[in-house]
């Protein structure tokens, strides 16, 4: 699972096996010529690129959480390629709830979820104190949710 901070980019190199990226990490995966096999967004992040890569069979796990309606109308309907819808309330059918907050930390709840054997996490940096107060929030909700799956 590939998050989108800087230290990514120095850990391309780890990548292997099934790739889910967080959100704008799927932009550096590609970049450096790796299609992740799912991209967990809430579309703040979106971009053609998600669009290629969706055409080329990238799964694109979409998270509804209201704030998002707009983004959603857009790049919802563009989207050719194999899309899962996920919620952070009660799932409806068609609609799944792995658990996690942020992209992030929802695209390792998800492959938890999904059986995954091991599951390897790159690029995040949950300590990162260069974000915004809203930012850092959320990445001390990621840390707390995350450490709910350690051994």
């Amino acid at each position: 699972v590939c998050g989108n901070a800087p230290c990514l980019k120095n850990e391309i190199f780890l990548v292997e096996g099934t790739v889910f990226a967080a959100d704008a990490a799927a932009i550096v995966l590609y970049s450096h010529g790796i299609k992740p096999d799912a991209i967990f967004t809430d579309l703040d992040g979106a971009t053609e690129e998600f669009l290629d890569m969706n055409r080329e069979g990238t799964i694109i796990v979409v998270h509804a959480h209201g704030d998002n309606i707009p983004q959603l109308r857009f790049w919802v309907p563009q989207f050719s390629g194999p899309l899962v819808a996920t919620t952070q309330s009660r799932p409806l059918p068609n609609v799944h709830n792995f658990g996690g907050f942020s992209d992030g930390d929802r695209a390792v709840f998800a492959a938890h979820s999904l059986g995954s054997a091991s599951i390897t996490i790159l690029g995040f940096d949950l300590q990162d104190t260069n974000v915004d107060p809203m930012k850092r929030g959320k990445l001390r909700w990621a840390e707390r949710l995350l450490a709910l799956l350690e051994p």
